[in-house]
């Protein structure tokens, strides 16, 4: 895995050159704007075929069970879903499809804010492949602690130089609405951080799957408000 991290921002930049071919090209002005939010919302599920929900689902479930530590490290390999798991999923859906609608359909979406908004899946990605090999693991044996724990020097300073380019495009597109998305990031990956070490001990795969989808809905919602002061 510490290799295929690297390839986790070319996987956000797909997404999002996906999402700015459905908003930005002329062509694509004829399409009505409901169809066109509807395939901006489905573009992460579609392409990564939801790969990072079975991780957000198990942690959902594993956070809300209030469990000891060990107990909720059980709840994570258990393949079943519950009740939490579902309502967090649909939560986040609600959260991330309103704020992809507040964008889509403010006076003030130009072309530099889709831009910013489809840089938000790559942001979070090099984020997560950041936080899955520098942070402390939960567990000593495992997939995610196994397959990270040699060869990191090159794909963290891969991932670290794709990172800051992708903040300096977000900020040179906009400012303010750059350093919202910007800040947004940073303070939940310090948040993110906190939170995996007291609940869990240290990062899981299943905590970088959780990681990312609220990221990335946090940064979407952060942006959508933006647009609205």
């Amino acid at each position: 895995m510490a290799h295929s991290l690297t390839f986790f921002p070319f996987v956000g930049v797909a997404i999002g050159a996906f999402v700015w071919l459905l908003n930005v090209p002329a062509f694509m002005m004829s399409v009505p704007v409901a169809v066109r939010i509807i395939l901006t919302i489905l573009a992460p599920l579609v392409i990564t075929g939801g790969f990072h929900l079975d991780g957000f689902m198990d942690t959902e479930d594993a956070l809300k069970s209030y469990a000891p530590t060990e107990k909720k490290l059980e709840i994570l390999k258990d393949p079943h879903i519950g009740a939490f798991a579902v309502l967090g999923l649909v939560r986040t859906l609600l959260v991330f499809g309103a704020s992809v609608t507040a964008i889509l359909l403010s006076g003030k979406c130009d072309n530099e804010t889709i831009l910013i908004f489809a840089s938000i899946f790559a942001v979070g990605r090099c984020l997560s492949g950041l936080t899955s090999l520098l942070l402390k693991k939960a567990k000593k044996d495992g997939m995610l602690y196994e397959e990270t724990k040699t060869g990191q020097k090159g794909v963290v300073a891969f991932l670290i130089f794709t990172l800051i380019v992708l903040e300096c495009i977000v900020l040179f597109m906009n400012l303010i609405k750059g350093l919202a998305v910007l800040l947004t990031f940073t303070l939940y990956t310090i948040y993110y951080r906190y939170k995996a070490y007291k609940e869990f001990g240290g990062v899981t795969g299943d905590t970088a799957g959780y990681f990312l989808t609220t990221s990335e809905t946090m940064a979407a919602a952060v942006l959508a408000i933006v647009m609205y002061i």
